[in-house]
This record gives structure tokens, C-alpha cells and sequence, in this order.
């Protein structure tokens, strides 16, 4: 189990997005971004939070 927080997991959900929205900008607003590494962090996130 790794030892990353719900804090630390929503700190990197929050970078990923900035990340997006910079790349969408210089981009174009319909460019697509795989979706693998939020996935695998919201995964995460999820697996934190209590049933």
C-alpha cells in the first residue's frame, strides 16, 4: 500500500488538471488528453475513502 494521503492524491488531481487546461490553451480547446494517469490517481483516491 502506498503511503500517499487523500490530501497528497487531491494535490496531484489538481496538477493534472492545470496541466490539461495549460495543454488545451496552447493547444486547441477540444485536444484530448489519455485519461491513464487520473484514472490510476482517482483509483487511488478512491481506494483511501471509507465505505
Amino acid at each position: 500500500m502506498s503511503d500517499r494521503t487523500a490530501a497528497d492524491l487531491e494535490r496531484e488531481l489538481a496538477m493534472l488538471a492545470e496541466v490539461r487546461d495549460r495543454l488545451r490553451a496552447s493547444e486547441d480547446a477540444d485536444f484530448r488528453i489519455p485519461t491513464t494517469a487520473v484514472d490510476q490517481v482517482l483509483d487511488e483516491l478512491n481506494s483511501l475513502e471509507p465505505l
